[in-house]
Parts: C-alpha cells; structure tokens; sequence
C-alpha cells in the first residue's frame, strides 16, 4: 500500500511567475468559458466536498478532470480578472478541488459504493458505474493515463489547498495505475488501427507515476520502462535498422519489432489515414513534456523521437482554417472549435519553426473566434443540446476546453516560440506536390487550396479552396464513385497506380478492381498548378454483373453557422446553375422528413457558393441533398452528387457502368464557371485525356506502352503540348503522346497557334517545335501566345518548319 512517503516531496509546482502574449490569450479564452463550466457544474452528496461537471459520467472522468484542470489553471495565473470574469480565484479552486474528490471516489480504488450519477450527459453506459475501467482491457484502462495526470497537475498546482485525504487518494490511483502498467511494454500496431494514441495516453499516465510517487521504490523502474512508450509513440520500421544512439540506448534497440507509425510517418486509425490520430504522437510532446517541466525536470531524449518528421507531414496539409486535410476522409466531428492548433505550438516552439508559429496563429485565430461568436462556448448552446455524435451528445464536447487549459499551460512554461512569419511567406514555403507512397495518397497545396488524391482505405479525392474544410467537408468516399453490384460486397484490388510530379502540379492513374473483382475502375486525376482539377473516371464491367447503385462526384459542403466566420459559414449555402440559384440553409432538424432532396437533372456546371467552379458530364442525375437530420453529428452540411444512377442495369463484361468527368475550379466565380471552357477528347480503349484552357491531362489504362490518339472538334487556336504531336486537318484536331501502360501525364501548352490550313506539330519534350504542312496548298500560321509570339509564316505543302526560327 502507497503512502505518503511514497509521493513527491515537491512543495510547489515550477511554475514561471508571469505570462507570454500567447499563454495570455489561452488565459482569456479559459476566462470567457468559466461561466460555462459553473452552468454545468453540480455538488456531489455522496461524500463531503465533492462535485463533478457535465453530469459526472464521461468516459474516463474526461467530463471533470478537464474542467476542473482549466479552473486550477486559470485559478494560478497572475493575469486572471475576476471582475472580469465574475467569478473569484477562490471560487475556481474549490470546483475544482471538488472535481479532483470526485474522480478519487468514483475511481477503481475509492469505496465500493462510490460509484457515478445514475444519469448523465454521456454516454449512458458510463452511469452507476466506477471510472478506471479495471477489467476492460488495455485500451480502456490505459486511456485513463491522461486523466490521471491531470489530477496530479491539479494537486501540485493547488499544493497548499490540497489536504492529505484527497492527496493519498491520488497517490493511490497513481500506484494502481502503475500496477497495471508499469511492467508492460509498448504496443505496436501500425495498419489500419495504429496504438501510436495509445502509447501516447500511456506514457502520459507513468510519467505522472513515477512523478507523483516520486520517492516509490519502483520508482525509476518505471521511469526507466515509460522512456520506451515515449519512444515506441512515434516508432516507424526504418527505426529497427537506425543504429544510432537515443539517450543511453540505440534507435534500433529502442524500436525492437514495435511500430505505430507508416514508414512515411502517418499513422492510421478506424481504417484511414488519419490526421488527428497521426497529431496524437506530437501532442504527446507536449502533454509529457509539460508534466516534466511542471516538476522541474529536463526532457528526455526519447520523447522527441520521430516527432519532427511525423509534424513535418501534418504542416504540409494544414488548409485555410487551420485543420489538417484528411485525405482519407474522418469518422468523428470535423469542425473542432479548439486543439487543432496544437501540433503547430509545439514545433514552433520546440523545433524553433517560424512556419508552424504562422500555422498556430491561424487555429488559435480561429478558435478565438468561434468561441467568441458562442459566447464563451466551445459550440452553439442550442446545437450541442441536439446533435449527437457517434458516442454522445455534443455538449460533452465542451470538455475539449482541456485543450485550451494544456495549451495554456504550454506556453506558460516553454514560452512563445519564434515570430511567425507573414501569411504570404508560408504559402509560399509550403506550396507543392508530396506524395506519400505507404499512406496511399498525393497532395497538393497551391495558391487557391489543396488538393488530394487518395487510393488506399478510402478511395477519394478532396478538393479543397482557400478556406480548407469550413467549405468542403472530409467526408470518406469524396468524388470518386461508390458502385453497389448486386450480392458483390465492395472491395478494393488495385491493379496499379501511379503518380507522376511536376513540381507544382501532379497527374495520377489508378486502375482498381472493385466489388469482388467484378466491375474495373479506371481515373485520371490531376491537379493543375492553379489548383484547377481535370478528372475523369469510368467504370467497365469485367463478368456478367447487376449494377444496383453508382454515385460518383460526391462533395459534401459545409453549411455551419459561425457567426464570426461570416460569409463563409453563415448558416446558408448558394448553389448556382444554368438556370439560376438556390439557397440552402443549413440547420439540426428532428428527422430524416426535414431533409430537402432536389433532383438537378444533367447541368453542364454547377457552382458552389462562388467558391467552387464544376464543368462536368455524367452518366447519371446531379442531386443536392440539403440535410437536416444528422445520424451521427459530424457537421452541418449538404451533400452534392454529381452522377447518381439509383436503377438496377445489368451489364456484360466489357459495358461501362459510369463515366463522370470533370474540370473543378477553386475559388471560381459562377459567371466564370459558366464561361470556362473544358473538353473530354475521344480516344482510344482503355484511354482518356481533357483539356482545359492550356492544359492536357491524358492516361493509358493499358498494361502495355503505346501511343494514343485523341481528337476533338478543331478550335480557333492550336494548343502545341511540349512531348505531344497534333494535328489539325478539316475540323478535327489530333494530339498523339506515347504514354507508358496504366499512367497519365499533365501537359502545358508551350504555346498556341492561329493555322489557315492543314498542319501537324511535332514538339519535342524541350519545347523545340517543328510544324509540317499536311495540306494541298499553303498553311498560314501564326504564333498566338507563347515565345515567338507574333511572329507569322508561310509553310509550303509538304514543308517542315522549326518554331519559333520562322
């Protein structure tokens, strides 16, 4: 049995005695959510000096540890206005100490009577019962590790209000935390849930044990043994063949055969590549690192391991609103109001990164102003009462004021960081193409948004404009088609993708085998340097097959009201047409009957709130699904589906179910959209390119390397793609590139031409263009644009001239 012995003989928390411009803007954001947690706050009778917050009964006492940390927080800050706030620093301290009573009672280790509410906000499983989930196996029991720590954060913060029967109850939870734990190695789990979160929670909840119980016998043993999950947190493959030395130990001796992370350093979780599960092993930095530091210890060594190159890809796809894009689509709430900031806090001021400092103004920005258009709250009072996610009503969400509090404290101890540098410099430093192999995706960032494409878990692409997912929601399943084949569950057998990069634009290929193998789908995909997208995807049928259902174009279109993030998030969404527009407003109704289904027929663009441009042929109906029934919650949105087939067909091997393509423009204008020029050329089998405004996208879904030939109806003026032969007879025009088997390429135009007469050009992948007339009688050709450009010949029949020597 623990005793008093046994816990630290620190007297006070190290603590620095002021603030920094950014721990005081955590501070203000915790000063304008108090008056929320005392709404939801409520004496516990069962034992003296005891209360909880949101009913008392959350997973893992999340629903009181974390209101009650920010209380002792802001309680300890030198800046708190209490007449500001109307509530005294005395009054914060005892909540939260009655939080604290709480926790220690209706945990595993206080009387057996003890036990949580009867009824709760949470989820009802969580009443009547105990917290610390003994019993529930690894992945309940050890999540209680931040939890736990967070209760020895409070107690060194109120060090002198703290009497010594609340104190021993903590140490007690801290010693059975350790008995369950403190002899157990690190998980690995890489594919498709990754234990890089677990890892995390669990070196959390044994720093704070052999911290807390300081002066324990199994003290450094502990320690010893939670350096390894700090470690195994961010632990990739490659880790097992790096020699190299992590405080006293080596990478490889350290990562052994446990491994949380893809090689190239995402982590996936539910099944998809996910960024908030990938951000969970660099927060991790920030949670240990803040109970070190709290404690007046240095950092160890293996807690910053892998954490740099797991941020590195998280910066890269943060968007507009400062949330990461999630390629692969999310399961949980998208619009977190707060948190998504804090990977960027850490690596700016633990990596000493200027651009990731920009990164955390932008979220920090954001949350400020959500909540101040909330009125302290973290969510509209009326929607977190209705909406309900995938676990429980959104009001137990508020909860997530935790990472307000860890931020605060953050900052607070480690300080500001570096200045950020300018909007302008960041896009700039950011902006490209990456592909990640092992995670299964391509990404571009561009002056106009991002650009995804995604080809393992969920195979989807994600558009997004300059304002990231507060415009285009990440829904799994986004744009590429979703095909139902009668008594052929779906699956995904890819055949092959490739990406080829340019820099600054990317084209893809992908042939996958779908629905047991039956139906073929085959993509072109490429995101042009302006972030336009060319995009074309078919569906063949390989046996003989009933096709009950194909939805392809999907993009699902946030429609929130944020009052402070107006005109974008203001409650109504304008979809424009060739006949007009029509709003859509967006809000939490009671039943699937309040949704406003309309059938859109087959338009040639659509435009989305003169945010999205769409220039697109399908073979199925467009539909606008203005949803007000939400079953879970994840945000309130509209879902626009570009080519819906909903009657059954049979098919013959060799029939194509569905064809969709498409030209996307981000931050388009609908009077551009509709003047936008976009054209799918006619091809060979198996083949398929288009072409917008100076740009050929073109793929050969063969096996085989070969040369296709694609024509359409000749235009004014001739675009000459470098790599590409075309020619131009009568009224059709013919652009020939040999392409390797199942591969695409994006070709700019090196120039155009104004031709009177018959002519083919030949343009060498250097640019250097030859022009031969094919003609009966003399060609007249001019250089429209491009070098040269001006310039005019005469080219006889049958003779060849270099451009621009004319």
């Amino acid at each position: 049995m623990v005793t008093i012995h046994d816990t630290t003989d620190l007297k006070t928390a190290h603590l620095p005695s002021g603030e920094n411009d950014l721990s005081r803007r955590y501070l203000r954001m915790l000063e304008a959510w108090v008056p929320v947690g005392i709404e939801f706050f409520a004496d516990w009778p069962d034992r003296p000096g005891c209360g909880h917050f949101f009913g008392g009964c959350h997973w893992y006492g999340n629903e009181t540890n974390a209101p009650a940390e920010a209380f002792a927080l802001a309680s300890v800050s030198p800046e708190y206005d209490e007449q500001a706030v109307g509530v005294s620093r005395s009054d914060l301290r005892e909540m939260a100490i009655k939080g604290l009573r709480y926790l220690c009672f209706t945990h595993d280790t206080g009387p057996e009577d003890c036990v949580r509410p009867v009824t709760g906000l949470g989820c009802p499983e969580n009443c009547s019962t105990k917290w610390g989930e003994r019993g529930r196996g690894f992945f309940r029991e050890s999540q209680c590790g931040s939890g736990i720590a967070s209760m020895a954060r409070i107690c060194l913060l109120l060090r002198d209000h703290i009497d010594e029967e609340t104190w021993m109850m903590v140490a007690r939870i801290h010693e059975d935390y350790a008995l369950r734990f403190g002899d157990m190695p690190p998980k690995s789990g890489v594919y498709v849930d990754t234990q890089m979160e677990e890892n995390a929670w669990t070196s959390m909840g044994l720093t704070s044990c052999f911290l807390f119980l300081s002066r324990h016998k199994n003290a450094s043993d502990w320690e010893a043994l939670t350096h390894r999950w700090m470690y195994s947190t961010c632990a990739a493959p490659q880790d097992a063949k790096d020699h190299g030395p992590v405080g006293d130990a080596t990478a490889r001796d350290l990562a052994f055969k446990t491994f949380t992370a893809l090689p190239d350093y995402w982590a996936e979780n539910h099944g998809m590549v996910y960024p908030n599960y990938t951000g969970s092993g660099v927060r991790s930095l920030m949670s240990v690192g803040s109970h070190y530091k709290l404690w007046g210890r240095d950092l160890p060594p293996e807690l910053f391991w892998n954490r740099k190159r797991v941020y590195e890809n998280l910066k890269f796809l943060t968007d507009g609103g400062g949330y990461a894009q999630a390629v692969q689509g999310m399961d949980w709430p998208y619009l977190s109001t707060v948190g998504t900031e804090t990977s960027h806090a850490i690596a700016a001021v633990f990596f000493n990164d200027a651009a990731a400092a920009a990164l955390h103004r932008r979220g920090l920005r954001y949350g400020e102003l959500r909540m101040e258009g909330n009125n302290g709250r973290l969510f509209d009072p009326d929607l977190a009462m209705k909406a309900h996610g995938q676990q429980d009503p959104l009001i137990m969400r508020e909860t997530n004021i935790r990472s307000v509090a860890h931020l605060y404290l953050f900052h607070r101890l480690f300080g500001s960081g570096p200045d950020p540098i300018s909007e302008a410099e960041l896009e700039d430093r950011l902006a490209g193409v990456r592909t990640f192999p092992h995670a299964g995706f391509v990404h571009h960032r561009h002056k106009n948004g991002q650009t995804s494409f995604a080809w393992r878990n969920a195979i989807m692409a994600l558009p997004l404009t300059k304002e990231g997912i507060y415009t285009i929601a990440p829904c799994s399943d986004t744009y590429l088609g979703v095909p139902v084949v009668q008594n052929r569950p779906d699956s995904h057998r890819l055949q092959k993708v490739t990406v080829t990069e340019y820099g600054h634009s990317f084209a893809a290929a992908l042939v996958m085998d779908r629905c047991q193998e039956t139906l073929r789908q085959q993509v072109l995909f490429a995101s042009l340097p302006d972030g336009r997208v060319l995009s074309f995807e078919r569906f063949v049928a390989l046996e003989d097959l009933t096709l009950e259902s194909l939805d392809q174009g999907l993009l699902r279109i946030t429609n929130e009201t944020f009052p402070l993030l107006a005109p974008n998030c203001r409650g109504v969404r304008t979809l424009y047409h060739p006949d007009g527009a029509t709003d859509y407003r967006g809000w939490h109704g009671d039943a699937e009957s309040d949704d406003i289904v309309d059938a859109l027929g087959q338009p040639v663009w659509l435009n989305i709130d003169n945010r999205l441009g769409i220039r697109f042929t399908g073979t199925g109906q467009a539909v606008y699904h203005n949803r007000h029934y939400y079953k879970p919650y994840r945000a309130i949105a509209d879902d626009l589906t570009l080519a819906r087939q909903q009657q059954p067909k049979s098919l013959k091997p060799g029939d194509e179910a569905g064809r969709l393509t498409a030209l996307l423009t981000p931050e388009q204008s609908h009077d551009e959209t509709a003047a936008t020029g976009f054209h799918a050329l006619s091809g060979a089998k198996n083949s398929a390119a288009l072409a917008a405004d100076g740009y050929l996208a073109a793929a050969n879904f063969e096996a085989d390397r070969r040369a296709c030939a694609f024509s359409l109806s000749r235009p004014e003026k001739l675009p000459i793609y470098a790599g590409a032969t075309v020619e131009a007879a009568g009224n059709t025009l013919r652009c020939t590139l040999t392409l390797n088997g199942q591969t695409a390429c994006l070709l700019g135009a090196v120039r155009t031409l104004r031709v009177e007469g018959d002519i083919r050009v030949d343009a060498v992948p250097d640019g250097a263009t030859y022009v031969t007339n094919i003609g009966a009688g003399d060609a007249r050709v001019e250089i429209a644009s491009g070098e040269g450009a001006g310039a005019t010949e005469r080219i006889a029949p049958g003779e060849t001239r270099g451009i621009p020597g004319f």
